[in-house]
Protein backbone atom coordinates (compact mmCIF):
# COMPACT_ATOMS: atom_id res chain seq x y z
CA UNK A 1 0.00 0.00 0.00
CA UNK A 2 1.09 3.35 -0.87
CA UNK A 3 0.32 6.60 1.58
CA UNK A 4 -0.29 10.23 0.58
CA UNK A 5 2.40 11.54 -0.99
CA UNK A 6 2.16 14.64 0.87
CA UNK A 7 3.33 12.78 3.69
CA UNK A 8 6.79 11.19 2.83
CA UNK A 9 9.78 11.73 4.31
CA UNK A 10 12.94 14.11 3.42
CA UNK A 11 16.01 13.91 5.11
CA UNK A 12 15.94 18.04 4.60
CA UNK A 13 12.59 18.19 6.49
CA UNK A 14 13.36 15.56 9.31
CA UNK A 15 16.89 17.49 9.99
CA UNK A 16 15.27 21.15 9.58
CA UNK A 17 15.96 23.79 12.66
CA UNK A 18 18.10 20.60 13.94
CA UNK A 19 21.80 21.03 15.49
CA UNK A 20 22.80 17.93 17.38
CA UNK A 21 25.30 16.79 19.39
CA UNK A 22 25.62 13.48 17.94
CA UNK A 23 22.92 11.51 16.59
CA UNK A 24 21.30 12.93 13.67
CA UNK A 25 24.67 14.74 12.38
CA UNK A 26 24.00 13.55 8.92
CA UNK A 27 20.72 12.11 8.08
CA UNK A 28 19.94 9.25 5.10
CA UNK A 29 16.51 8.72 3.47
CA UNK A 30 16.03 5.44 1.51
CA UNK A 31 12.41 4.61 -0.32
CA UNK A 32 12.86 1.29 0.20
CA UNK A 33 16.58 -0.90 1.70
CA UNK A 34 16.98 -4.43 2.74
CA UNK A 35 17.50 -3.24 6.46
CA UNK A 36 18.98 -0.14 7.96
CA UNK A 37 20.78 -2.17 10.30
CA UNK A 38 22.55 -4.34 7.90
CA UNK A 39 22.98 -0.97 6.04
CA UNK A 40 24.79 0.54 8.19
CA UNK A 41 26.90 -2.32 9.85
CA UNK A 42 27.77 -3.26 6.61
CA UNK A 43 28.14 -0.47 4.16
CA UNK A 44 28.14 3.09 6.83
CA UNK A 45 30.82 1.37 8.99
CA UNK A 46 33.36 0.30 6.48
CA UNK A 47 34.26 4.46 6.31
CA UNK A 48 35.03 4.57 10.26
CA UNK A 49 34.14 6.22 13.17
CA UNK A 50 33.26 9.21 11.10
CA UNK A 51 30.07 7.83 10.42
CA UNK A 52 29.63 8.10 14.21
CA UNK A 53 25.96 9.62 14.95
CA UNK A 54 24.81 9.12 11.17
CA UNK A 55 20.66 8.15 11.36
CA UNK A 56 19.74 6.05 8.18
CA UNK A 57 15.73 5.93 7.59
CA UNK A 58 13.85 3.98 4.83
CA UNK A 59 10.28 4.29 4.01
CA UNK A 60 10.06 0.31 3.46
CA UNK A 61 12.39 -2.87 4.23
CA UNK A 62 12.71 -5.87 2.38
CA UNK A 63 14.30 -7.40 5.26
CA UNK A 64 13.15 -5.84 8.81
CA UNK A 65 13.75 -7.75 10.84
CA UNK A 66 13.41 -7.77 15.37
CA UNK A 67 14.98 -9.33 18.01
CA UNK A 68 15.97 -13.28 17.98
CA UNK A 69 15.57 -12.84 14.02
CA UNK A 70 12.04 -12.22 13.97
CA UNK A 71 10.83 -10.66 11.25
CA UNK A 72 9.39 -6.82 11.33
CA UNK A 73 6.67 -6.06 8.88
CA UNK A 74 5.32 -2.53 7.98
CA UNK A 75 3.86 -1.46 4.81
CA UNK A 76 5.41 1.26 2.76
CA UNK A 77 4.96 4.80 4.43
CA UNK A 78 2.99 3.66 7.24
CA UNK A 79 5.79 3.45 9.99
CA UNK A 80 9.31 5.06 10.98
CA UNK A 81 11.80 3.00 10.26
CA UNK A 82 15.43 4.24 11.51
CA UNK A 83 18.70 3.00 12.58
CA UNK A 84 21.85 5.39 14.68
CA UNK A 85 25.31 4.20 13.72
CA UNK A 86 27.27 4.69 16.77
CA UNK A 87 31.02 4.11 17.44
CA UNK A 88 32.18 2.72 21.42
CA UNK A 89 35.23 1.72 22.63
CA UNK A 90 34.63 -2.48 23.93
CA UNK A 91 35.60 -1.15 27.57
CA UNK A 92 32.45 1.43 27.11
CA UNK A 93 30.12 -0.59 25.73
CA UNK A 94 26.57 -1.87 27.17
CA UNK A 95 24.44 -2.83 24.84
CA UNK A 96 21.75 -2.83 27.69
CA UNK A 97 22.57 0.95 28.43
CA UNK A 98 21.88 1.62 24.68
CA UNK A 99 18.56 -0.05 24.66
CA UNK A 100 17.47 2.07 27.84
CA UNK A 101 18.76 5.05 26.38
CA UNK A 102 16.54 4.31 23.11
CA UNK A 103 13.40 2.92 24.70
CA UNK A 104 13.11 5.92 26.96
CA UNK A 105 14.20 8.35 23.79
CA UNK A 106 11.25 6.60 22.00
CA UNK A 107 8.70 6.94 24.31
CA UNK A 108 9.65 10.74 24.62
CA UNK A 109 9.75 11.33 21.48
CA UNK A 110 5.87 10.16 20.78
CA UNK A 111 4.56 11.91 23.91
CA UNK A 112 6.46 15.16 22.27
CA UNK A 113 4.42 14.77 18.88
CA UNK A 114 1.14 12.65 19.99
CA UNK A 115 -1.34 12.03 22.60
CA UNK A 116 -0.39 9.09 23.13
CA UNK A 117 1.01 7.30 26.33
CA UNK A 118 3.66 5.02 25.94
CA UNK A 119 5.32 1.90 28.27
CA UNK A 120 8.63 0.18 28.10
CA UNK A 121 7.93 -3.02 28.11
CA UNK A 122 11.67 -5.47 28.75
CA UNK A 123 13.93 -5.91 26.88
CA UNK A 124 13.05 -3.78 23.39
CA UNK A 125 9.70 -3.56 22.94
CA UNK A 126 7.27 -0.15 23.48
CA UNK A 127 3.69 -0.75 24.84
CA UNK A 128 0.16 1.62 24.66
CA UNK A 129 -1.54 -0.37 26.95
CA UNK A 130 -1.32 -4.15 25.98
CA UNK A 131 -0.44 -3.85 22.12
CA UNK A 132 3.30 -2.74 21.27
CA UNK A 133 3.77 0.19 18.84
CA UNK A 134 7.60 0.17 18.51
CA UNK A 135 10.52 -1.80 18.99
CA UNK A 136 14.07 -1.73 19.20
CA UNK A 137 16.71 -3.67 17.80
CA UNK A 138 20.76 -2.69 19.00
CA UNK A 139 23.40 -4.66 17.38
CA UNK A 140 27.43 -4.38 17.88
CA UNK A 141 29.72 -5.43 15.29
CA UNK A 142 33.14 -6.48 17.48
CA UNK A 143 36.74 -5.75 15.96
CA UNK A 144 39.95 -7.03 16.81
CA UNK A 145 40.67 -3.89 18.30
CA UNK A 146 39.81 -0.28 19.04
CA UNK A 147 36.26 0.90 18.86
CA UNK A 148 33.25 -0.88 17.40
CA UNK A 149 30.03 -0.05 15.36
CA UNK A 150 26.91 -0.33 17.07
CA UNK A 151 23.66 0.03 15.16
CA UNK A 152 20.42 0.81 17.02
CA UNK A 153 17.22 0.20 14.77
CA UNK A 154 13.91 1.77 15.81
CA UNK A 155 10.57 0.73 13.94
CA UNK A 156 7.52 2.48 15.50
CA UNK A 157 3.99 1.86 13.63
CA UNK A 158 2.87 5.19 12.77
CA UNK A 159 -0.16 4.97 10.07
CA UNK A 160 -1.33 1.56 10.38
CA UNK A 161 -5.49 0.62 10.26
CA UNK A 162 -5.91 -2.84 12.22
CA UNK A 163 -6.27 -4.48 9.16
CA UNK A 164 -2.92 -3.40 7.92
CA UNK A 165 -1.22 -5.83 10.60
CA UNK A 166 -0.16 -10.00 10.20
CA UNK A 167 -3.27 -11.91 11.45
CA UNK A 168 -0.87 -13.68 13.99
CA UNK A 169 0.08 -10.06 15.57
CA UNK A 170 -3.45 -8.12 14.88
CA UNK A 171 -4.48 -8.45 18.79
CA UNK A 172 -1.21 -7.88 19.84
CA UNK A 173 -0.31 -4.69 17.55
CA UNK A 174 -1.01 -1.00 17.67
CA UNK A 175 0.10 2.31 15.65
CA UNK A 176 -0.30 5.65 16.29
CA UNK A 177 -2.98 5.86 13.80
CA UNK A 178 -5.33 4.07 15.99
CA UNK A 179 -4.43 5.53 19.32
CA UNK A 180 -4.02 8.87 18.93
CA UNK A 181 -6.84 11.76 18.38
CA UNK A 182 -5.00 13.65 16.78
CA UNK A 183 -3.17 13.75 13.32
CA UNK A 184 0.01 11.95 12.98
CA UNK A 185 2.51 13.59 11.53
CA UNK A 186 6.04 11.30 11.08
CA UNK A 187 8.82 14.01 10.11
CA UNK A 188 8.08 15.70 13.38
CA UNK A 189 8.08 11.91 15.53
CA UNK A 190 11.13 11.47 13.65
CA UNK A 191 13.05 15.23 14.77
CA UNK A 192 11.38 14.96 18.32
CA UNK A 193 12.85 11.24 18.98
CA UNK A 194 16.16 12.01 17.38
CA UNK A 195 16.59 14.77 19.62
CA UNK A 196 15.42 12.77 22.45
CA UNK A 197 18.10 10.48 21.55
CA UNK A 198 20.68 12.88 20.98
CA UNK A 199 20.33 13.86 24.07
CA UNK A 200 20.29 10.87 25.75
CA UNK A 201 23.23 9.58 23.88
CA UNK A 202 25.57 12.63 23.41
CA UNK A 203 29.20 11.93 24.33
CA UNK A 204 28.99 14.06 27.16
CA UNK A 205 27.85 11.36 29.04
CA UNK A 206 25.21 14.00 30.73
CA UNK A 207 23.28 11.29 31.87
CA UNK A 208 24.45 8.78 34.64
CA UNK A 209 23.52 5.50 35.10
CA UNK A 210 21.63 5.69 37.36
CA UNK A 211 19.86 8.76 36.02
CA UNK A 212 19.03 6.60 33.14
CA UNK A 213 18.56 3.54 35.07
CA UNK A 214 15.39 5.78 36.87
CA UNK A 215 13.69 7.45 33.82
CA UNK A 216 13.70 3.90 31.99
CA UNK A 217 12.35 2.07 35.07
CA UNK A 218 9.49 4.78 35.73
CA UNK A 219 8.64 3.86 32.39
CA UNK A 220 8.32 -0.20 33.03
CA UNK A 221 5.19 -1.69 33.03
CA UNK A 222 5.73 -5.41 33.76
CA UNK A 223 6.31 -5.40 37.74
CA UNK A 224 3.52 -7.34 39.03
CA UNK A 225 2.20 -8.87 35.57
CA UNK A 226 2.74 -12.73 34.89
CA UNK A 227 4.81 -13.35 32.12
CA UNK A 228 6.34 -16.33 30.10
CA UNK A 229 9.92 -16.20 29.29
CA UNK A 230 12.42 -18.63 27.31
CA UNK A 231 15.81 -18.87 28.60
CA UNK A 232 18.51 -21.39 26.70
CA UNK A 233 15.93 -23.51 25.17
CA UNK A 234 13.89 -23.71 28.54
CA UNK A 235 10.59 -21.94 29.52
CA UNK A 236 9.47 -20.54 32.22
CA UNK A 237 6.39 -19.14 34.02
CA UNK A 238 5.78 -16.56 36.64
CA UNK A 239 5.57 -13.24 38.20
CA UNK A 240 7.54 -9.94 37.59
CA UNK A 241 9.05 -9.04 41.12
CA UNK A 242 11.64 -6.54 39.83
CA UNK A 243 13.65 -5.61 36.82
CA UNK A 244 17.06 -4.23 37.16
CA UNK A 245 19.40 -2.89 34.15
CA UNK A 246 22.36 -4.46 35.71
CA UNK A 247 20.84 -7.52 37.81
CA UNK A 248 18.30 -8.23 35.36
CA UNK A 249 14.87 -9.71 36.03
CA UNK A 250 13.88 -11.28 39.00
CA UNK A 251 10.46 -13.43 38.99
CA UNK A 252 8.22 -15.29 41.25
CA UNK A 253 8.42 -18.62 39.21
CA UNK A 254 4.84 -20.92 39.35
CA UNK A 255 6.93 -23.30 40.47
CA UNK A 256 7.68 -21.27 44.08
CA UNK A 257 11.39 -20.71 43.72
CA UNK A 258 12.74 -17.11 42.82
CA UNK A 259 15.06 -16.49 40.02
CA UNK A 260 17.51 -13.82 38.35
CA UNK A 261 17.30 -13.64 34.41
CA UNK A 262 19.74 -11.54 32.64
CA UNK A 263 17.69 -9.29 30.56
CA UNK A 264 20.00 -9.81 27.37
CA UNK A 265 19.88 -13.20 27.15
CA UNK A 266 15.88 -14.21 27.44
CA UNK A 267 12.79 -13.57 25.42
CA UNK A 268 8.80 -13.54 26.08
CA UNK A 269 7.33 -16.50 24.89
Amino acid sequence: MNWNMSHQLTADAITRGFQPARIGRRVLLFDEIGSTNAYCLQVLAADGPGTDGTVVFAEFQSAGRGRLGRKWDCPRGAGLMFTALIWESPERLSITRLMMATAVGVCRGIEATTDVETLIRWPNDIYVRDRKIAGILAEAQPRAEGAMPVAIGVGINCLQQAGHFPDEVRDRATSLEIESRGSVDRTELARATLRELDDLLAPSGRWSDEALASVWLERIGDIGQRVNVSCNGESFSGRVLDIHPDMGLLMQLDSGARRQFDLATISRC
